[in-house]
């Protein structure tokens, strides 16, 4: 035998295999879509944990939602098996007339069937890891893990023996669609009945619908949908050899040029003055001086909170929330908030909260909104009616799936509060109302056009913020002066507008057509727009000879990755140890490193970006003391007083057992790691002392 004949003969093998089974691309597909999303992604996993979770708390009512996922599960493994059986097995003018196994013709089919049963059972064997063992949580995903692979073993014989209890064999003289068997075209119609009623549910109603039926059941049918429209192309591709796909893709490209619906929400305007930061500094100096001492000393309070999805939002609000549980004088002091991503989100709840009426407890209220399931609703849009404009020439903005994400935050907001806040415009927030004082929000959004900040603020955005845009002008097409300019659009889309993270939650544009985009592209703490507003309240305050109020920085992190914001001492001196990771950097390494590397690069910045400005902050205030373990105030200069209190509170996150997602939907287990950290102190967190501290400089009683 030549030399390298045997690899000649493998690779035309392969070819041959290849060209054969290339019909079943779409089976292949979505199979190999699904194997990351159950098996490694965290949120995919984190859809798995809540069909345990649920069945563990013991309510009747969630068995319908676990028997619709293993009927969509079902509908799924059908769909992946009966294409790939139907286009090998049909002989269309397109076709494949090559050597052919009889062995990939006869299994391969099946192989694909039983694939998503498979990888949902260790699919559920992954989830089952993240609890101990014997728990009744860990019992229901081990239970529904060995249910799945079991199931996977009767489909598959069922595939064999089928033949054998009807008795007929596939017949290969197919022409057209005519030709199908009478069993094909009701399958055909099921599925694509199946596949218009979720299309125009989730059209009408994706909140309510997405939500009732769960993510999974959403995924797995889509899975279904998917498979058999893009079969029934390749069909129609085949016999009349002609590339339908290849015609749908390019006019996809062609459309996008027009028909993007993704417009910012907008209101009807309201007459509104805004000031200037320190213009509302002023305002609050004389509430704080008139309520709380005339010359006593004041903490002005900038919360810095960074981007995560739905983790920065849960644990921004209730971190918020419990030390206004703690102290309500908290309020009147905390200046305003900086948001990234999650973190706006968190911010806009707890500001939201702090302008209702009636008293309750912040903590409780903030987990019952953001406990919720957004991530349903986006994907079901996203995965049916905007998937779908994708092919249409012109924008239908209600197929947009970021207002599916917004209304899922407006219901659990008037499902909790009884009122639609959260759908009601942004600028209400400032409106009179019980609080003499409301913290002002300054939600980070990043430009597409030019990568620097979008500021959606009820302040102007002035020259203090350094290359930053404000969205109030923007949206007014900068016919408006920057004090009559406001954003009158609902305070969920101006949350949104910070938390537009690639590719759930996609970019909005504004009347110009300029677009925006995830606070987090341009740094990922929001730590520069507070450190903007922090030292000019500094400079201003010195400016004016105002020596009773003490600007204090409050840090919002939730990466257990985050590196220790440790910087040298004012003085030489050996650098105290920093607090531990939860987990090491993650190392990329180096496959197809000339490629990926800049990539790499520009994602990873963002969160540098941030650790800097968190690091300006901490250099600017110069008493930062321990919040972290092992943390020494800086040396202080020989003119310098000793502090009273330190400047930066640091609240972190680590992960214990359950790992904390970035989607937009939260099981009750990450819930439950999130609040058991609040008030934690170990060797990764110290936000008990952060808390304490916090709470040891305002007025009033303390616990």
């Amino acid at each position: 035998m030549p030399p390298f004949i045997w690899l000649q003969r493998l690779w035309l093998g392969i070819r041959d295999r290849y060209h054969q089974l290339k019909p079943c691309r779409f089976s292949v597909l979505v199979a190999l879509i699904a194997c990351p999303v159950f098996l490694c992604v965290a949120q995919g996993t984190e859809i798995l944990r809540t069909i345990g979770e649920g069945m563990a708390i013991g309510e009747l009512a969630y068995w319908p939602r676990v028997i619709g996922f293993f009927a969509a599960l079902i509908l799924w493994a059908v769909c992946s098996w009966y294409g790939a059986r139907v286009l090998l097995s049909f002989d269309l003018p397109g076709s494949y007339k090559g050597p052919s196994s009889q062995w990939a013709l006869t299994h391969v089919p099946r192989i694909l069937g039983v694939a998503p049963i498979l990888i949902v059972a260790f699919g559920f064997f992954v989830a089952s890891r993240s609890y101990d063992k014997g728990t009744q949580t860990w019992q229901w995903l081990i239970g529904f893990a060995v249910f799945s692979a079991v199931l996977a073993v009767v489909f598959y014989l069922l595939l064999i023996l089928r033949r054998k209890w009807l008795g007929s064999t596939p017949s290969r003289n197919v022409t057209g669609v005519g030709d199908f068997s009478w069993g094909t075209i009701a399958g055909l119609g099921l599925i694509a009945l199946v596949s218009l009623a979720l299309f125009v549910a989730f059209t009408i109603a994706p909140v309510p619908v997405a939500q009732f039926m769960g993510l999974g059941t959403i995924l797995l049918l889509s899975a279904s949908s998917w498979i058999a429209l893009g079969s029934f192309f390749v069909f129609l591709g085949l016999r009349f050899q002609f590339p339908f796909l290849t015609c749908f893709f390019l006019l996809a490209l062609l459309f996008s040029l027009w028909n993007d619906n993704h417009a910012i929400r907008e209101l009807p305007r309201q007459e509104v003055k805004r000031v200037s930061a320190l213009k509302a500094f002023q305002t609050w100096y004389d509430a704080v001086e008139k309520n709380h001492g005339a010359g006593t000393t004041h903490p002005l309070y900038i919360v810095a909170t960074e981007g995560g999805g739905i983790r920065a939002a849960y644990w921004t609000a209730i971190v918020l929330g419990e030390i206004q549980d703690r102290n309500p004088n908290f309020a009147p002091h905390l200046f305003a908030i900086s948001g990234v991503s999650g973190g706006s989100l968190g911010a806009a709840v707890f500001d939201a909260l702090l302008s209702e009426p009636s008293s309750f407890k912040f903590n409780e209220k903030a987990h019952l909104i953001l406990g919720q399931d957004f991530l349903s609703p986006t994907l079901a849009s996203m995965l049916y009616p905007d998937l779908v404009q994708r092919f249409l020439p012109c924008p239908i903005l209600s197929f947009d799936r970021g207002r599916s994400l917004e209304m899922g935050w407006e219901k659990a907001w008037r499902e909790t509060m009884g009122n639609d806040r959260f759908a009601g415009s942004f600028v209400d927030l400032w409106k009179p109302g019980p609080r003499e004082w409301m913290p002002a929000l300054l939600l980070n959004g990043t430009s597409v056009e030019k990568g620097n900040r979008i500021i959606t603020s009820n302040l102007r955005v002035t020259n203090n913020f350094l290359d930053a845009e404000d969205a109030a002008e923007k949206l007014a097409g900068y016919s408006l002066g920057a004090t009559e300019a406001a954003c009158h659009i609902p305070l969920s889309t101006a949350a949104h507008m910070s938390a537009r993270f690639t590719f759930v939650s996609p970019a909005g544009h504004f009347p110009d057509g300029s677009r925006i985009v995830d606070g987090g592209y341009f740094e990922n703490s929001a730590a520069t727009t507070a450190y903007e507003l922090a030292t000019r309240i500094k400079d201003w305050c010195a400016f004016k000879k105002i020596t009773n109020v003490d600007v204090k920085v409050i840090m919002i992190s939730n990466d257990p990755r985050k590196q220790s914001l440790m910087i040298a001492p004012a003085k030489p001196g050996p650098e105290p140890p920093g607090p531990k990771r939860t987990k090491s950097e993650t190392v990329t390494g180096h496959f197809m490193g000339e490629v990926t590397a800049p990539l790499f690069t520009l994602m990873n910045t963002r969160t540098a970006r941030g650790t800097y400005a968190q690091k300006a902050i901490k250099v600017e205030q110069r008493r930062f003391k321990a919040v972290q373990p092992g943390v020494t105030a800086a040396p202080l200069e020989p003119d310098e007083a000793e502090p009273k209190s330190p400047d930066i509170f640091y609240f972190g996150l680590h992960d214990l057992k359950v790992p904390l997602p970035l989607g937009w939907m939260l099981s009750a287990a990450a819930a439950k790691t999130m609040q058991d950290q609040v008030r934690r102190n170990d060797d990764v967190v110290q936000n008990g002392e952060a808390m304490d501290g916090i709470l040891q400089s305002l007025p009033g009683p303390t616990p």
